[in-house]
């Protein structure tokens, strides 16, 4: 293998013998660097620019020292050597379309080192055969990465990514190391191939999306982290270990069809604490599918987010601790179908549906989960399970249907401040302390029109005001008073109507 070295000190094309010579800074008229050569560009090279006015083939090339440009123009560069075969300079520029293929098809390791510190001079790497390691340098930034044809492993190096990464079914890949898509404008995409990508991934584009093209499946402890920047699941599946926006830069996820599936445990394994600036689009599902019994999963929603957009929880696994934290936090709906776990800090606010497991544990607590839906009917259902937290219902235009009976802690409130509440017919629902309260009229009814629903609580003295209560049986030892604006609706009893705002009776007891 020979060495030439490029030493014209202006312009010049890469096929051009004037351009070339045996030594540094020496003499030009060396031939041309062919597939058994090696091409140096260093601080004795000038400061003009190279022209790559052919597509060839050498072993390795280094621009240690360059300070000039070279110009890929729409031609590629090949390497088909081991070892160090690119070395890139930070005082270099590159134009054209830079694009570098790997072709060595040995089982000996090769690596990259770009250098380059910004997109404009970021350049794209073809990792096109080869069955040993493939590496590149860590903190190194390149434009697109492509393993297609490769069929060995890509070590575990953290890199930035200004362009489109694919990865191949045939390769392997280390685990560790984080990969940063970083373009300031560009749609970025990720091919995985169904390959286990074993690495954190972090989208940090000021004004760039990155967009699946397939499923995505990282490490149970590995985070996608959502810095800056959109990401687009393109109604595809990302899992992951954890998934992390907690910062108010400006992010989006575009879920379409598409949900995130977590499959860590025994941490924060949802973070979105803040909502500025974040814009969730489409159906917005987070699956959490961890099926061991190790430590605290929690949930750290934002405290404010969009009805329409606040993405639904399906903890379908696990027989762990799950949180959802003592502050408000928005959700849609939550199903914790499968889940035979603990569930401890629900202080949630649900716009959509609650389904509480059969063989969950609940802890009591003094939080209060709130149903504030505006629109449309939610379901909740209970599975017979004691609710022993307060319960509030504050969404005008909301309708909370229960599919089951309720039995609420005989301490904690039950609250109607806005909206209608279905009890399921046929059975009783037992409360704590009940209270109808508010400016705005209220409504309590059977789940099926006509037949009685039973709510119960043990003592006490109920004044409901602004409640329109229709098919419910008031019993349990309390005494429930229709006051202030309330109206019988017909198919009551155990109510007394104290202001004969009672539509169908002049009033008293029935």
């Amino acid at each position: 293998m020979a060495n030439r070295y490029w030493v014209t000190g202006g312009n010049g094309n890469w096929s051009s013998t004037t351009n070339w010579s045996t030594a540094s800074g020496g003499g030009s008229g060396a031939s041309v660097p062919s597939t058994s050569d090696a091409a140096f560009f260093d601080a004795s090279s000038g400061s003009g620019t190279s022209v790559l006015d052919i597509s060839p083939t050498v072993q390795t090339i280094n621009f240690t020292g360059f300070a000039g440009t070279f110009n890929f123009g729409s031609n590629n560069l090949s390497l088909n050597s081991t070892g160090t075969i690119f070395t890139g300079s930070t005082s270099m520029t590159v134009s054209g379309t830079p694009v570098v293929n790997c072709t060595n098809a040995t089982s000996t390791a090769r690596t990259v080192s770009p250098q380059t510190v910004t997109e404009a001079n970021s350049i794209s790497f073809n990792v096109t055969a080869g069955t040993g390691n493939f590496t590149v340098t860590s903190a190194n930034t390149v434009k697109n990465l492509n393993f297609t044809g490769f069929t060995g492993t890509w070590l575990a190096v953290s890199c930035v990514l200004y362009g489109d990464l694919t990865v191949t079914s045939s390769m392997t890949m280390a685990a560790g190391g984080v990969v940063t898509f970083s373009s300031a404008a560009a749609t970025q995409k990720i091919t995985s191939n169904s390959i286990n990508f074993d690495r954190a991934i972090t989208i940090n584009g000021t004004a760039n999306t990155v967009q699946l093209q397939d499923n995505l499946t990282t490490g149970s402890t590995r985070t996608v982290t959502l810095t800056n920047g959109t990401l687009d699941l393109n109604s595809k599946t990302l899992s992951t270990g954890i998934f992390s926006s907690n910062n108010s830069n400006t992010r989006s996820v575009l879920f379409g069809t598409g949900n995130i599936t977590l499959t860590g445990s025994g941490a924060v394994v949802f973070t979105v604490a803040t909502a500025t600036n974040l814009t969730f689009t489409g159906t917005p599902v987070i699956n959490a599918i961890y099926s061991g019994s190790t430590g605290t999963r929690s949930f750290n929603c934002p405290t404010s987010f969009a009805e329409a957009t606040a993405p639904s929880f399906n903890i379908s696994a696990g027989s762990d601790i799950v949180s959802f934290g003592t502050t408000s936090r928005i959700v849609k709906s939550v199903n914790f179908t499968g889940f035979t776990g603990t569930l401890t800090d629900f202080a949630v606010v649900l716009y959509g549906n609650l389904t509480i497991a059969s063989g969950m544990t609940l802890t009591a607590s003094a939080n209060t989960t709130t149903f504030s839906a505006t629109s449309g009917t939610q379901q909740i259902t209970t599975a017979g399970k004691t609710i022993d937290n307060p319960i509030k219902f504050d969404g005008v235009g909301g309708t909370w249907s229960f599919a089951d009976a309720l039995t609420q802690g005989s301490t904690r409130a039950f609250t109607i401040t806005n909206g209608t509440i279905k009890l399921k017919n046929g059975v009783t629902s037992t409360v704590g302390v009940f209270t109808a309260a508010g400016a705005n009229q209220t409504y309590l009814q059977s789940s099926s029109a006509g037949s009685q629903a039973t709510l119960s609580q043990a003592s006490g003295t109920v004044n409901a005001q602004y409640l329109y209560a229709k098919d419910i049986a008031a019993t349990g030892g309390a005494t429930w008073n229709l006051v202030n604006q309330s109206v019988n609706q017909g198919n009551l009893s155990g109510w007394y109507v104290a202001h004969q705002q009672n539509a169908y009776y002049p009033g008293g007891f029935f």
